[in-house]
C-alpha cells in the first residue's frame, strides 16, 4: 500500500485528530509540570485548528473536507475506510470541545500533581480530547464507533483513580451502561453496513432512506437499536441512572467534559444517524412516539429530582437529564426550527454547563463540600465567584441574552409547529402544542431549583464546615470562566453567524435522497481525496 497522500482541505481534519494521540504519547514520558504545560498546548493548537475548521465549514460541502483511505480493511463485503468529514454542525461542537478542554486542563487541582502518577492524567486527558473530536468529525460509521467507545478507556481510568471515595462503583456503573447501549448501536450499524456493502455514513444514509432494501419492520429495530446507544450517552429516562453517582465522584475536571461534551455525543449521534436514515416520522412511528413520551417524562422527572437534590453535582446531573430531553425533543420533532434549536442548545448547555461545574468544583474546594444545606452566606466573602454563578445559572434557564434563551426558543418554537409530533400522534391534532407546553415546565423548574441552590449558598447568615477558607476566586479561577462568560454572551446576543453556518447542513439532515442509483453493493466515496490502492 503506498503512502497516504492528504491534501491541504483534508490536512486540518487530520491533524486535529492526530495531535491529541502523539501529544499523550509524549505526556506520558514527561515530568509532571512538563506533562501539565505540554497538554496544555496541545490542547490549545487543536482549538485553533477547530477555529479554522468552523470558519470553512461553513463555505465548503462536506465533500470538500473530506478523505478516504479506501477500503483499507475489509471484512468480506464490506468495506471500512479512514474517513473524515465535518459540517457546521461537527465543526462548533469541535469547537466546544476544543475550547472547554484546554480550560479543563488548566483548572486541574493541585491535589491532582501531587500523585506519583500525574503525568498519566493529562496524557488520558489527551486521549479523550482526540477521541471526542474523532466522533465529531469521524465520516465511516465503524470509525465512529470506535471514537465512540474510546473515550470509554480515559474516562473509566480517569474516574478510577482520581475520582472520590466511591469511584469504583461509578466507574464500574458508568462502563457497563454506556457500553451495554453502544453494543445495541453496534448491531444496528453493522446490520445498515452489511446492507449498504460500506459504512461510509453517506453511503448508509441513501440506502437506510431505500424501503426496497430496508422493510419496515427492520427500519423499526435499527431505530431501536441506534436510539438505545445515543440515549444511553445522553442520558435520557429511564437510561439515565448511571449520571448523578458519575457526576458526583469523577474529579471535577472529568465532570466537565462528560457534562458539557460526552452527553453531546448522544444527541450528535441522533443528528448524525438517526434523523438523516429516515427512522424519525412516519416510518417507524411507534419508535418516535416512545422517544417523545420518555423526553417528556424526563424534562418532568429530571427537574423535580434536581428540586429536592442537596449535593451541587447531583442537582446539575439532574438538570442536564431535563434540559436534554428538551433537546432531544427537538431532534425528534425535526422541523428545521427545531434543528437549529437542539444544535445551539447543545452549544448552549455544554458551556453553562462546563461554567456552573468549575464553579461548583471551587467552591468545593474552599469549603469541603458541595452539601447546600452546609453553607450559606458566601457571596459576601466571595462576591466574583456569586456574580458569575449567578450569571452563569441565568444562562442555564435561559435568561435573554445568553446562549441559552437562544437554543430553548427556537426548540420550542420548532417543537410546537412540528409535523412530525403531529403525524406522530394522528387523530388527536395539536400535540405540538401540547408537548411544547409539558416541555417548558422543564423551564421553569429549572428556575426554581438552580436559584434554589443560589439563594441557598449564596445568601443568608455566612456558614461553612469546619476549615473552610472562603477567599473569592483568584485569576487563575478568572481565567478559566472569563472565556466562558464571553462565549455565552456571544451565542446570546449574536447568534445569528453560528446559525448561518450549519443552517444548510440542518436541512440537509432530513433531506430524503433523490439518487437513483442506489445499490447494496460496496461503493467507493465519488469525493475521495486520498486513496490506498
Amino acid at each position: 500500500m503506498p503512502p497516504v497522500q492528504i491534501n491541504s482541505q483534508s490536512a486540518p481534519l487530520f491533524l486535529i485528530v492526530l495531535i491529541p494521540f502523539l501529544g499523550a504519547a509524549f505526556a506520558a514520558m514527561m515530568s509532571v509540570k512538563m506533562a501539565r504545560l505540554w497538554a496544555l498546548i496541545i490542547a490549545f493548537c487543536t482549538f485553533v485548528f477547530s477555529l479554522l475548521i468552523a470558519i470553512h465549514a461553513g463555505d465548503a460541502s462536506p465533500a470538500q473536507w473530506g478523505m478516504d483511505a479506501g477500503n483499507t480493511l475489509s471484512v468480506g463485503q464490506i468495506g471500512f475506510s479512514v474517513r473524515l468529514s465535518c459540517d457546521g454542525i461537527s465543526a462548533w461542537l469541535t469547537v466546544l470541545t476544543t475550547l472547554l478542554m484546554p480550560l479543563v486542563i488548566f483548572s486541574v487541582s493541585a491535589k491532582v500533581d501531587e500523585g506519583p502518577n500525574a503525568r498519566w492524567f493529562y496524557a488520558w486527558m489527551l486521549v479523550l480530547l482526540g477521541s471526542l473530536i474523532g466522533c465529531f468529525v469521524a465520516g465511516d460509521a465503524l470509525l465512529f464507533y470506535f471514537f465512540f467507545e474510546l473515550t470509554l478507556v480515559p474516562c473509566l481510568i480517569l474516574m478510577g483513580i482520581w475520582g472520590g471515595a466511591d469511584r469504583v462503583r461509578a466507574a464500574t456503573k458508568f462502563f457497563i451502561y454506556t457500553f451495554a447501549g453502544s453494543v445495541f448501536m453496534l448491531i444496528g450499524l453493522v446490520y445498515l453496513g452489511a446492507k449498504a456493502g460500506t459504512f461510509e455514513i453517506s453511503k448508509m444514509i441513501e440506502v437506510a432512506q431505500n424501503p426496497a432494501v430496508i422493510s419496515s419492520c427492520a427500519r423499526a429495530w435499527i431505530a431501536a437499536s441506534l436510539v438505545a446507544g445515543f440515549l444511553v450517552k445522553t442520558p435520557v429516562f429511564p437510561l439515565h441512572t448511571w449520571q448523578a453517582l458519575t457526576y458526583s465522584d469523577a474529579p471535577v475536571s472529568l465532570t466537565v467534559v462528560m457534562a458539557a461534551i460526552m452527553s453531546k455525543l448522544g444527541t450528535y449521534g441522533l443528528l448524525r444517524f438517526v434523523l438523516p436514515m429516515g427512522f424519525v416520522g412516519a416510518g417507524p412511528s411507534h419508535v418516535t412516539n416512545w422517544i417523545i413520551v420518555l423526553c417528556l417524562i424526563s424534562v418532568v422527572y429530571g427537574g423535580l429530582i434536581a428540586w429536592v437534590q442537596k449535593d451541587m453535582a447531583r442537582i446539575m446531573a439532574f438538570s442536564s437529564v431535563s434540559h436534554l430531553g428538551v433537546c432531544v425533543l427537538a431532534i425528534f420533532a425535526s422541523s428545521t426550527l427545531s434543528l437549529q434549536g437542539a444544535v445551539m442548545y447543545m452549544l448552549a448547555h455544554g458551556l453553562s454547563t462546563a461554567a456552573l461545574f468549575f464553579l461548583i468544583g471551587m467552591i468545593h474546594e474552599r469549603t469541603g463540600t458541595r452539601d447546600i444545606t452546609e453553607i450559606s452566606g458566601l457571596f459576601k466573602s466571595m462576591p466574583i465567584a456569586g456574580t458569575l454563578l449567578v450569571a452563569f445559572t441565568m444562562a442555564s434557564i435561559g435568561l435573554p441574552l445568553t446562549s441559552g434563551f437562544v437554543g430553548e426558543f427556537l426548540s420550542l418554537q420548532g417543537i410546537i409547529s412540528s409535523n412530525t409530533i403531529d403525524s406522530a400522534f394522528a387523530g388527536c391534532g395539536g400535540h405540538g402544542l401540547l408537548i411544547g407546553a409539558i416541555a417548558s415546565t422543564g423551564i421553569i423548574l429549572g428556575a426554581i431549583y438552580m436559584l434554589n441552590m443560589v439563594a441557598k449558598i449564596g445568601f443568608g447568615p455566612e456558614k461553612a464546615p469546619a476549615g473552610a477558607v472562603l477567599k473569592d476566586l483568584n485569576g487563575g479561577d478568572l481565567a478559566v470562566l472569563a472565556p466562558i462568560a464571553v462565549a455565552v454572551l456571544l451565542l446570546g446576543i449574536m447568534p445569528t453567524p453560528v446559525m448561518d453556518s450549519f443552517k444548510r447542513d440542518v436541512s440537509l439532515l432530513k433531506a430524503p435522497v433523490t439518487r437513483a442509483d442506489v445499490s447494496t453493493g460496496p461503493q467507493q466515496s465519488e469525493d475521495a481525496v486520498f486513496e490506498a490502492k
